[in-house]
């Protein structure tokens, strides 16, 4: 009576299933954190995946892998998409330069001192490992993932330069590791016996015009989008599908180039942001919001359930020595890494960073998705060691994920961190901010001097008069500004009085004041 035809559904079936137990495991755990709010959402998931790995191993016997291009093709860009996109464009590029410190010369650090204690440390290994391979595997654990860091930061709302920073790093780390590995496992097919002056020369090419082509490709990519919603402004069904889309395929075609996928995804979606959003609707803004905030928490989800299941499912080659050294070694070498550059940074900035706000971002190096993936990728016939990197690096982001992210909380109570304030700006404390800047400028110049705030009017009059006119419908002006900002600042206050005045008043009073309050408005 009934034909099940399952070879036509299973596909699409299995997936469907998969998401909707990534949507139900996310709901338990949120449930859970309420219990338990010292578990951050990211250490449940993976003991969540470490069960779920567990029974299917021992009922079923099946084994589950994340192939490598399900992450750095499917998982990864929206992530990467969400953080570039939500990126406070103004605090990012007011500290570019701190972030670059810590991103850069933290990383190469980082790198080199790891793998400069893993070579001494090397005759105590259960194998031996070439110099070239330890290097490879040092720049894989010093990717960190902000994941579960920000989202606590957001929950605690603490101090805007430590958040930025803190993000800014993890977001530019991510792309130097990736530029990094590549240009590494490129010399370690060539074997370290046959390298050529030559051959590192060439290696070094590679990594600035990995870096560079991934950045120009973003700028592009950033053109067409503003471009492209420009030209959609009237049809408000097409413009959340571009918004996503275009950093999508810019990202694809970064890995089709062999040039960096984060930093193309990144520059696209922090240029494209002001263009788009003066050319699509109200709607479309909150459809793309909100459809991005999904589809990346999914992605992170299924990431951190797969990191629990890999603890089972992988081939593990054990070196307690091995993970003990690394382990130790990251967390001391971060520490001094991070409070030796702050000390020199502080130097040049006006807002210091201080030395709880040092404690955290050194203690805040957690690792999670990139360090997994790039151990998947790992070329096994380049070296014999990759079940013991991916072993390694499953232990240190377990002890990251479980120890630091369990602690860090109680640790931002303790240290009393600053927090932010949650004071609504009103008209005056909002344009004064303008008046500052132009005042400062206007110094600059009198002065004959070229200091940062001469150099964003400068830009910001070519974005104005050149730039944006061919990228956005209404190239607004700074009068238009203030009057939005007005009309902002006027809505929320409004809100405010109302649900003042319901909290205060009876239901009935309070309705027909809240009626009266519409009518007067139109």
């Amino acid at each position: 009576m009934f034909n099940f035809q399952w070879n036509d559904v299973l596909t699409p079936l299995y997936i469907s299933l998969w998401l909707l137990a990534i949507v139900y495991a996310q709901i338990g755990v949120h449930k859970t954190e309420k219990l338990i709010p010292q578990i951050p959402e990211s250490t449940l998931l993976i003991l969540l995946g470490f069960g779920v790995g567990y029974l299917l191993k021992t009922f079923f016997g099946g084994v589950i892998h994340m192939h490598p291009d399900l992450f750095f093709l499917y998982l990864l860009p929206p992530i990467v998409l969400e953080a570039g996109y939500f990126l406070p464009n103004k605090a990012f590029f007011e500290n570019i330069g701190t972030i670059c410190m810590y991103a850069v010369v933290g990383t190469l650090w980082n790198i080199t001192s790891i793998c400069g204690v893993l070579y001494l440390f090397s005759p105590y290994f259960s194998m031996e490992i070439p110099l070239i391979d330890l290097m490879i595997f040092s720049t894989i654990i010093s990717a960190v993932d902000p994941v579960a860091l920000l989202a606590l930061f957001q929950e605690v709302k603490v101090n805007q330069l430590l958040y930025i920073v803190t993000f800014g790093e993890s977001l530019l780390n991510d792309a130097v590791i990736i530029v990094l590995y590549h240009s590494l496992s490129t010399m370690a097919k060539i074997g370290t016996d046959y390298l050529t002056t030559t051959d590192i020369l060439k290696t070094l090419i590679s990594f600035f015009s990995i870096a560079g082509g991934g950045i120009l490709l973003g700028v592009v990519g950033a053109a067409v989008s503003g471009f492209s919603t420009r030209m959609a402004h009237s049809i408000t069904s097409t413009q959340p599908l571009i918004c996503f889309l275009i950093p999508y395929m810019v990202y694809l075609f970064s890995e089709l180039y062999h040039i960096s996928g984060i930093l193309a995804i990144v520059t696209c979606s922090v240029l494209m942001k002001p263009y788009i959003k003066g050319n699509i609707s109200d709607e479309s803004r909150i459809t793309v919001k909100y459809f991005i905030k999904t589809v990346s928490s999914t992605c992170e989800a299924i990431i951190f359930a797969f990191l629990g299941i890999s603890m089972l499912n992988e081939n593990h080659h054990w070196d307690w020595v091995f993970c003990a050294v690394t382990v130790t070694t990251c967390l001391i070498t971060r520490f001094i890494g991070t409070f030796t550059l702050t000390y020199l940074c502080n130097k040049y900035r006006k807002e210091k960073i201080c030395l709880v706000d040092q404690f955290i971002i050194s203690y805040g190096g957690f690792r999670a998705a990139i360090c997994l993936g790039l151990c998947l990728i790992i070329d096994q016939s380049a070296t014999n060691a990759k079940h013991l990197f991916l072993t390694t690096s499953v232990i240190e982001i377990f002890f990251t994920c479980f120890i630091q992210a369990a602690t860090i909380k109680p640790l931002v109570q303790f240290l009393h961190v600053k927090l932010e304030e949650s004071k609504t700006k009103n008209l005056v404390e909002s344009t004064f901010h303008d008046v500052h800047e132009d005042l400062m400028a206007g110094l600059e110049a009198i002065a004959g001097a070229h200091g940062r705030h001469s150099w964003r009017r400068r830009m910001s009059d070519f974005n104005r008069e050149y730039v944006a006119p061919c990228f956005t419908v209404y190239n607004s002006s700074r009068g238009d500004r203030l009057a939005r900002t007005y009309d902002e600042i006027k809505e929320i206050e409004q809100k405010k009085l109302r649900l003042y005045t319901i909290k205060n008043d009876s239901t009935t009073d309070a309705l027909t004041r809240y009626a009266n309050t519409n009518e007067d408005n139109k």
